[in-house]
């Protein structure tokens, strides 16, 4: 008798269910779930929070998610010895903001600018940091807000989607480190604290990878649009008409679209119905508890083009708020990894929200 490793069988589904058109992935999804769980891949709704493993390429660069972005920011801060510059919508951790005033004591220039509608950053970073002798400076966005999420330490860059709030953490969400990046993201910050202080300053050229603004939407349908197999995301808030107009153009030609969403933002369901009619395998996150599906990623043909930040794919976020994203190329490792978590969460999804624990959030 030909036996099979339990660990073999449950690779063989993982396989199996993500080269399916996505309405037969629906099904087989909804089939093979029970089975899976029992793998131990894809946990029942009582489980443990899954959290992916840190990623790193060749090159140094880090796909983190959750509690594992902290430990980094922590770790950079730590280990500053001439700068550290913070570009952020909520920070609130007593973590973090002990880290930087550490750093501020042992001479490293330590400069922040914080959202100034942002609630958490007004009441408890703000005080802290100016006691401490740090520079920090509210910037007000017409019409929006400062939604960047960044750390400049020294040579080395983290962003992505994650906000630094006492409680952010427990959120599914993920940023990228990039070593020896500084450079490109310094412009960046400096025009944010210039304006932060009512200075007339000028937008600075993005450079690769960052995209910033109102270049993120272009650059997001463009890498849709240029999908000749796959489009898999992550989305906190999924609303813009382009986007959707560009992932149902996909499905028509042939692209499998795959897309979990937040329970929480009510404005995704409109979304999620016109996926769906249209042939995208799409479902909402189920929380383990009372987290957020925070995430903004797009993943297009496996890691041909990647987009992470702090964009949500809607109309606010593409016209008026400050964001800040960074798009990779022939990223297979990152996207390897976000693949299998994002069919994880697709399996132990829902076809209707399914909140955890009641409560009232806005876009973040």
């Amino acid at each position: 008798m030909h036996i099979v490793h339990p660990s073999a069988a449950c690779a063989f589904r993982l396989r199996l269910l993500r080269r399916l058109r996505p309405w037969r992935a629906l099904l087989v999804t909804l089939l093979v779930s029970a089975s899976l769980v029992g793998c131990g891949l894809w946990p029942a709704s009582n489980a443990l929070p899954h959290t992916p493993s840190p990623v790193k390429t060749s090159d140094g660069r880090e796909l983190l998610w959750s509690g594992d972005i902290k430990r980094k920011a922590i770790d950079m801060i730590a280990e500053s010895r001439h700068r550290v510059y913070v570009d952020i919508y909520e920070c609130s951790d007593p973590d973090l903001l002990r880290a930087l005033i550490a750093a501020r004591r042992r001479g490293v220039e330590v400069r922040v600018v914080l959202d100034a509608t942002e609630q958490h950053s007004e009441a408890i970073a703000l005080p802290a940091l100016v006691r401490a002798g740090i520079d920090t400076t509210p910037i007000r966005i017409k019409q929006g807000i400062d939604h960047v999420k960044m750390i400049i330490a020294d040579g080395d860059v983290l962003i992505g989607g994650m906000n630094f709030g006492a409680d952010s953490w427990e959120n599914h969400d993920a940023s990228v480190y990039l070593p020896d990046c500084a450079d490109t993201f310094v412009p960046m910050f400096l025009w944010d604290a210039a304006r932060a202080r009512g200075e007339a300053a000028e937008a600075p050229q993005d450079r690769p990878p960052l995209i910033s603004d109102r270049d993120i939407g272009p650059h997001v349908l463009q890498a849709i649009r240029s999908a000749r197999r796959e489009v898999d995301m992550e989305a906190f808030n999924l609303t813009d008409e382009d986007v959707l107009n560009a992932l149902r153009a996909d499905i028509e030609r042939g692209v499998s679209v795959n897309v979990l969403v937040d329970p929480s933002q009510s404005r995704n369901r409109s979304a999620v119905e016109a996926l769906r009619q249209a042939g995208a395998l799409i479902r909402y996150y189920r929380p383990y508890g009372g987290e957020l599906l925070h995430a903004k990623i797009l993943d297009v043909d496996h890691g041909e083009r990647l987009i992470i930040g702090s964009a949500n794919f809607t109309h606010q976020a593409f016209t008026y708020n400050h964001e800040a994203d960074v798009e990779l190329a022939h990223v297979p490792t990152f996207a390897e990894a976000f693949e299998a978590d994002l069919h994880r969460q697709l399996a132990r999804g829902s076809s209707y929200p399914i909140r955890e624990k009641v409560a009232s959030w806005d876009e973040s």
